[in-house]
């Protein structure tokens, strides 16, 4: 139910903090976005307030390369443990690749496809479950990070 073998590959880039020291600027964008859209009215107030914003850590950096008959099937699937999940697109959707839409499973069991295009960004709490559908023809490649309240990791993996 994982993520399929071979078409859909990632890579670890907060080793040693090694993302956060040369991507600060986009990390600090990022983390603002996740704080931002968590404290709209009607939203989840995860953190209760914007001072609690300082606990937030980077848990992992993943550049997610997804070629043709790549997927995430599962749509139970969650990112377990982290509070924020943000995926930005870096591929630009039917000219780099075909397919692969990003959907969440509804409270009512059905399934939304979210529409997101190159340099945009998707914040959701990371135990929502979601799933990528099959990418068709292309390569299609996103950033992931997801934000929590424990340590900042440092090694290659999750």
């Amino acid at each position: 139910k994982g993520a399929t073998d071979g078409q859909w590959r990632t890579r670890y880039l907060h080793r040693d903090g090694a993302f956060a020291k040369s991507m600060a600027d986009i990390v600090e964008k990022l983390f603002s976005a996740a704080v931002e859209v968590d404290s709209r009215p009607g939203s989840w107030n995860a953190l209760k307030s914007r001072e609690n914003a300082s606990k937030l850590r980077v848990r992992v950096v993943e550049h997610h390369l997804v070629a043709t008959g790549g997927a995430l099937p599962d749509p139970t699937h969650f990112d377990g443990g982290s509070l924020f999940t943000i995926d930005v697109m870096l591929a630009d959707p039917g000219s780099d690749f075909e397919g692969g839409q990003f959907c969440t499973l509804e409270s009512d069991g059905s399934s939304r496809q979210h529409r997101f295009g190159k340099g945009d960004a998707l914040v959701f709490l990371s135990h929502k479950a979601h799933c990528v559908q099959p990418v068709k023809s292309g390569l299609r490649q996103t950033l992931i990070l997801e934000l929590w309240e424990g340590e900042e990791r440092r090694c290659d993996h999750r």
